[in-house]
């Protein structure tokens, strides 16, 4: 008797710890991303990472301390990553991908295609604002 009320605490335990773990999960993302953004957050997401990945390129421009641009570089590419948009997912892996090599472009102290790379980083960004209101 005491065999079987063990295992149906054991199987009442599990069950409902299957019930629960799933809703508890679904609440928050990893990353810091909003899941189920509105129309309106996702609006202010593109503005915040237009106005962050402009912030990188005038450091970049500007000759601003090394350290300093790489931090600017990485505030952008973490606030691109809170747009959650399935139209513009894949126009934001391609100013993603132009980032990356800016700032590796950086870090190897070649200017000139860093310049280049943060400047298409700016247009692609600024092109996920319109690809998403024209969707």
């Amino acid at each position: 008797m005491s065999l079987l009320k063990t295992a149906v605490l054991a199987l009442s335990l599990s069950t409902a710890m299957m019930a629960v773990s799933p809703s508890v999960m679904a609440k928050e993302k990893k990353g810091g991303k909003i899941q189920n953004q509105s129309g309106a957050e996702v609006l202010v997401a593109f503005d915040d990472s237009i106005a962050a990945i402009e912030a990188a390129s005038e450091a970049l421009n500007s000759g601003v301390e090394k350290k300093e641009v790489l931090a600017l570089m990485k505030k952008a590419k973490q606030t691109m990553n809170t747009i959650e948009s399935a139209t513009v997912n894949r126009a934001k892996q391609k100013a993603n991908k132009y980032l990356r090599n800016s700032r590796k472009a950086f870090k190897a102290n070649d200017m000139g295609e860093a310049a280049e790379q943060m400047a298409l980083a700016v247009e692609a960004v600024k092109d996920l604002k319109s690809i998403y209101l024209n969707f």
